[in-house]
């Protein structure tokens, strides 16, 4: 599985020179307010994206080394230069200040975080990755259909699993082909639960969205929101559903690697030169 293995960056606030050598698994970034963890991992974002927007005018030079040495990406005053195409998949998650692409299409009781839900639950074609696309390859390619919808029951037993304090129960309303939790004799939609569900959810379905193949996710403050709970479960599920994933995660909380992955702590000052 190729992983990045290595994160350098010059001129991190105009002076600092960053180097961060990463586990294959799981790495956990902390540090004070205001000591780079958001930025280095949007800097990694917009190199393995392609979307230089957030380092555009920034005095900065980017260079992502990856693990099986078929590639490298770098960005600095001249540019994106690159040997290879990124040789990573790599998925984005910051669920408590997610951009609007269109903010004329949010209604006026939706947040960013219900647009953001929205999407990864049922934009439909396009090749977004959505649930809705991937129940329609169990229609469109039959021969998968059974492992598909073996894969479906394993999610929704997880997501059970973790609102059973609620005695919640998500399920698929067939008469309207969308999906909402079971609670008693109601079935709730998935704008009115909390945001603290809402985040986790859209972390969960984003991880089984890449279907256990090998990605690298970069998740910044996902606790935000989260009950200690769910922050103390949050890395074993997602290695879980994708036990092919590189975690890079940026967190205040210690309750996110208090439960047997204190060994994959880096701290930003000591990662600065």
């Amino acid at each position: 599985m190729n992983t990045i293995k290595q994160v350098e960056i010059r001129g991190l606030f105009h002076q600092y020179h960053l180097k961060w050598d990463l586990h294959d698994d799981v790495n956990v970034l902390v540090g004070i307010n205001g000591s780079g963890k958001s930025t280095i991992l949007r800097s990694v974002d917009a190199l393995l994206s392609e979307k230089h927007i957030f380092l555009k005018g920034m005095k900065i030079d980017v260079e992502v080394s990856f693990s099986d040495h078929t590639g490298m990406a770098y960005y600095g005053s001249s540019g994106l230069k690159r040997d290879a195409p990124a040789p990573v998949k790599h998925a984005y998650i910051t669920t408590f200040d997610v951009p609007l692409k269109d903010k004329r299409a949010i209604g006026q009781h939706e947040t960013p975080l219900d647009k953001e839900l929205q999407r990864v639950i049922y934009t439909i074609g396009n090749r977004q990755k959505s649930f809705s696309n991937y129940r329609l390859k169990a229609t469109n390619f039959p021969e998968q259909a059974e492992s598909i919808n073996r894969r479906i029951e394993m999610l929704f037993g997880s997501i059970d699993r973790l609102f059973a304090e609620t005695g919640k129960k998500i399920e698929i309303d067939r008469e309207n082909n969308s999906l909402g939790f079971r609670m008693g004799e109601s079935l709730i939609p998935l704008d009115k639960i909390s945001t603290g569900e809402k985040q986790l959810l859209i972390i969960i379905f984003t991880v089984f969205l890449m279907e256990e193949a090998p990605y690298v996710l970069l998740m910044d403050e996902p606790e935000i929101s989260l009950h200690i709970g769910w922050q103390q479960q949050l890395i074993d599920i997602i290695r879980q559903l994708n036990p092919n994933s590189q975690l890079i995660i940026a967190t205040h909380s210690p309750s996110i690697f208090g439960d047997g992955w204190g060994n994959k702590i880096f701290f930003t000052d000591d990662l600065i030169q």
